[in-house]
């Protein structure tokens, strides 16, 4: 009589898994649960509140760009009131090579805020090397 050969609850190491491995890929597998349905009340006042962020971010991109816009054209209109071919149009209308990008005192948007101490000259190969 031949018995029966029982299955091995404890995997090797060979064919196996880790139980950690194992936790985790259940957890990222689980199914996601959704949120219960909102009231019809509800849904009103977030549609409502979206509707305001939006007009509010348009109005004030739109401020933002007409700002801008008469600041341009009244330097373009001080440009045109220089004498031609004088030294004052010339400076004037002569770019900054030395420029090194956007003034630091503009927004800049990052994925991670700043890191206190961070000094980014050290990851900066010299162009002589």
């Amino acid at each position: 009589v031949k018995k029966k050969e029982k299955k091995s609850t404890k995997k090797g190491k060979e064919g196996g898994r880790d139980r950690a491995l194992d936790l985790l890929i259940r957890a990222i597998d689980a199914p996601v649960s959704e949120p219960p349905p909102a009231s019809a009340e509800e849904m009103q006042r977030r549609f409502d509140i979206g509707r305001e962020y939006n007009i509010g971010t348009s109005k004030r991109h739109n401020e933002r760009n007409h700002d801008l816009n008469c600041k341009l054209r009244m330097k373009q209109h001080a440009i045109d009131m220089l004498p031609r071919d004088s030294m004052w149009k010339e400076e004037a209308l002569k770019l900054d090579e030395d420029d090194d990008g956007p003034p630091m005192w503009r927004h800049v948007p990052v994925w991670t805020p700043p890191i206190p101490g961070f000094d980014p000259s050290q990851f900066i190969a010299d162009e002589e090397e």
